[in-house]
């Protein structure tokens, strides 16, 4: 950026938070400037293995015990309403984007698990939210694996995250969203209206949302969220589809695996997530960590074959109560923050750019309350 700027909403962070935020102020008539310190769409936005789920890496049980029921089927609803939020969004983009909706298959571990399972099942039914019970029998049948029991989810889906933001940029532009990349601004002297660029030009706004992923851990949030490490790639396989529906699966043991399907006979896969707040460097290590992920999934699909060709490593937040942080800063009625903290991050980019459009414009949001940034 090489002149001063004034708009009505300046979104910090050029990933998946800050433009699907522009894209929902964009269409409910604001005037939205993206700034991005590096390159848009990059960072931890293009580390994103692309599963996209309304279940959160906490069960609803659990976060009962953790916030009470009401507020725990609440999140919850948000979450089953930010995936419909983005499938609609999906169906309004020009651009290819390899969205699928897909199922999800959430599998007990090992026995001790199984009540778990069981458990979260009749949460989930209770509260009327899309699943299936799947028994040992069933699950080895009709899906090859060889576990207690599974949970079926649906109104899921996979996405390539670099094509999604890429799409979003496309109708955002459309819409009249500004952007400039290789543009910081430093994130601790905004003032209450202008913040500075690092070449010393000017921003003038009404509202700021901070959109800026684990790059920063704000005091707001500083006592309730840390940052971990997760590993992943992507591989071809021989076999498509190599399971049934190419559900999306995942796990109850923590640290947990996690992989998908994609196109051109492929497979993401993640997991061995590790409490290192810092990128690891050392490529016999990435190497080590996803051959390991590889032998789990092999271990159930050995006709597979998977031949990893790229590898890779990255950061991500987690919080106290397993939720984001959305929404106003307590001391500064017009900024905003949008922090996808915990598994669902893309989710939660959908659902808090949804609640900042209503907090800037004044209107009630039924989910605001249990992600304030400040909540205990």
């Amino acid at each position: 950026m090489n002149k001063n700027i004034s708009t009505e909403v300046l979104i910090v962070g050029g990933g998946m938070s800050g433009n699907i935020c522009a894209n929902i102020l964009a269409i409910h008539g604001h005037k939205v400037t993206v700034i991005e310190k590096n390159t848009l769409a990059m960072g931890s936005s293009v580390s994103n293995t692309g599963l996209l789920q309304y279940s959160s890496d906490i069960m609803l049980w659990e976060l009962e015990e953790k916030i009470g029921r009401e507020k725990a089927v609440l999140f919850y609803k948000m979450c089953l309403d930010a995936m419909e939020s983005l499938t609609d969004l999906n169906r309004r983009l020009e651009m290819e984007t390899d969205f699928i909706q897909r199922s999800s298959i959430y599998y007990a571990s090992n026995e001790k698990d199984v009540e778990k399972i069981e458990k979260e099942f009749a949460y989930l039914s209770k509260y009327n939210f899309p699943v299936e019970f799947i028994d040992e029998k069933t699950l080895k049948k009709e899906y090859h694996m060889d576990k207690p029991c599974a949970l079926r989810t649906w109104k899921d889906a996979e996405v390539n995250p670099y094509k999604f933001i890429e799409a979003i940029i496309y109708q955002n532009i459309q819409l009249g969203v500004e952007y400039f990349e290789e543009t910081a601004i430093d994130l601790d002297n905004i003032e209450s209206s202008r913040a500075y660029t690092k070449d010393h030009f000017s921003i003038d706004f009404q509202s700021i949302v901070l959109a800026t992923g684990y790059t920063k851990i704000y005091d707001v949030i500083k006592y309730k969220a840390k940052i971990n490490r997760s590993y992943a790639f992507s591989g071809k396989v021989n076999k498509t589809p190599p399971w049934k529906d190419s559900a999306m699966i995942w796990e109850t043991k923590m640290p947990y695996l996690y992989f998908r399907t994609a196109k051109d006979n492929r497979i993401i896969a993640g997991g061995l997530d590790q409490k290192i707040s810092h990128v690891e460097e050392d490529e016999s290590i990435i190497y080590e960590k996803t051959e390991e992920i590889k032998k789990e999934i092999e271990n159930f699909f050995p006709y597979l074959n998977i031949q990893i060709d790229y590898r890779w490593n990255a950061l991500f937040g987690i919080s106290k109560d397993s939720m984001p942080f959305i929404g106003r800063d307590p001391q500064n009625s017009n900024k905003y923050y949008l922090l996808g903290y915990e598994g669902n991050g893309t989710c939660y980019s959908m659902a808090g750019a949804k609640i900042i459009n209503d907090l800037i414009q004044g209107k009630a949001n039924p989910y605001s309350e249990i992600l304030r940034v400040d909540r205990r």
